[in-house]
């Protein structure tokens, strides 16, 4: 019987992984979201690690194939299974990559006013290009989203944190928690590369203002090209130290 997956990434995207055998869903997909909240996969012809926020599990009898409709339609009433392959899971945590955190304004709306969209995409989209040049690395970018915040979000920010390998820090439009998050993986001794965007997103025309003496490591952009290529420069130089710094996982599932 196939086995297909349904992973909800950051920011409300989905991936699917279809047309898998129960030992590929096992091994390749759950087993590696349980141990680290990650998963990686190939779509199309790009292999990339994602961090995820929801993972569902289908079977059906027969594979997906999508000229005959979405997969939606074919697994619709269908029980989500991912619950007794965590508990198989379990038992075959193996090695994981170096989580970053990542830390940056999540503002505006996803369903908001036409300026809070613009707002919400833009650092959506910025988080997108942090999370595909650390995925060259073989790294995974967490960020902590607020449409799936828990009931103690501080508490799980300070434990993302104390488990990254470092972290990488957007103080654009000066954000009081993006200081504070900073500032607390700063205090952990995390690697931490600063970027920010020559001027503010919500005010634009604004030159943005970096507080502190941390303002001569900001690694300034003007657009999302300008912020790929600084962060891989940034990356690049340090890349040794900034890989070899992750702190060993607690591997124990949460609910």
């Amino acid at each position: 019987m196939p086995f297909h997956a349904i992973a909800t990434l950051s920011g409300g995207r989905q991936k699917t992984i279809p047309n898998r055998s129960e030992d590929q869903m096992l091994s390749e997909v759950v087993t590696p979201f349980v141990a680290s909240g990650v998963i990686t996969a190939k779509w199309g012809s790009t292999i990339q690690s994602y961090q995820v926020l929801e993972l569902r599990v289908y079977e059906t009898t027969q594979p997906w194939d999508k000229r005959t409709g979405s997969l939606g339609d074919l697994i619709k009433n269908k029980r989500n299974q991912v619950g007794r392959f965590v508990q198989r899971a379990e038992k075959y945590l193996g090695a994981h990559k170096v989580k970053i955190f990542i830390v940056m304004p999540i503002q505006g709306a996803q369903s908001g006013t036409q300026e809070e969209q613009r707002i919400y995409k833009e650092y959506d989209e910025r988080f997108e290009v942090i999370e595909k040049v650390v995925g060259k690395y073989d790294g995974i970018a967490i960020r902590i989203d607020k449409e799936h915040a828990l009931d103690d979000l501080v508490a799980r920010i300070k434990r993302e944190i104390q488990d990254c390998g470092f972290v990488i820090a957007d103080l654009t439009d000066e954000r009081p928690s993006c200081y504070f998050e900073a500032g607390y993986a700063e205090a952990l001794k995390r690697p931490v590369i600063y970027v920010a965007s020559k001027q503010s997103v919500e005010k634009p025309g604004t030159n943005t203002k970096i507080h502190f003496d941390i303002h001569m490591s900001i690694n300034f952009f003007v657009n999302l090209k300008e912020l790929k290529e600084r962060l891989t420069k940034a990356i690049e130089k340090n890349k040794t130290k900034l890989f070899s710094a992750a702190p060993e996982r607690d591997l124990t599932i949460k609910s």
